[in-house]
């Protein structure tokens, strides 16, 4: 489907080789505006794609006692908040500045987060499971746009692009881990609250 909508696109020819400069990983962490999107896409890595996948259904079923099949819904009351967000963050992000929504995406995923944890009730958890896909619905339109921002149009960003990628994906590994390991230890609770916490840091 992809092949055949793109197919005039000129993005579908081979680069032409225009002599654009490749920006260096060094430059751009000169940017603090750099510095933050890293930071905060190993939070939303550690959170949304490590925690949530992991430990969500974990918890739906030891600790709220319901089936395999409800853990599934709370993933999806996750997914349907951060596709109502997604779809106008992205402009509201355009008019208003990248760094507004990122921060309050933050906070409403850690906080949401740290309410999952503490959740005894199957309708609170499903409806902080929501809020939090909002929160991280408000972060990744903004984030990746103050990405663009630094690289620039011209400039060609293949280690700077990569490494923005990679620290939500050592997000993603450690989080999982490290929570399961607070989790076995302490207490489902505990292990949310860290990691909401992470979200909140930034």
């Amino acid at each position: 489907m992809v092949g055949v909508s793109l197919r005039k696109s000129h993005l579908a020819q081979p680069a032409t080789g225009d002599g654009a400069p490749a920006m260096r990983l060094r430059t751009a962490l000169r940017s603090s505006t750099y510095r933050a999107a890293l930071i905060s896409n190993f939070a939303n890595g550690w959170v949304v794609f490590g925690v949530r996948v992991a430990m969500v259904p974990l918890f739906v079923v030891e600790a709220l006692n319901q089936s395999e099949g409800i853990a599934g819904v709370a993933l999806t009351a996750f997914a349907v908040g951060n596709a109502l967000v997604l779809i106008k963050s992205g402009t509201w992000s355009d008019r208003y500045g990248r760094r507004p929504f990122v921060l309050a995406g933050l906070v409403v995923c850690g906080v949401s987060t740290v309410v999952m944890g503490l959740s005894s009730d199957l309708t609170v958890f499903l409806i902080t499971s929501a809020v939090a896909g909002m929160g991280s619905g408000l972060i990744n339109p903004s984030q990746q746009a103050a990405l663009a921002d630094v690289v620039g149009s011209k400039a060609r960003g293949g280690p700077v692009l990569a490494t923005f990628q990679m620290t939500a994906d050592v997000g993603a590994v450690v989080g999982p881990i490290v929570a399961g390991m607070i989790a076995e230890r302490w207490s489902y609770s505990v292990a949310f609250g860290v990691t909401g916490a992470i979200m909140l840091r930034r």
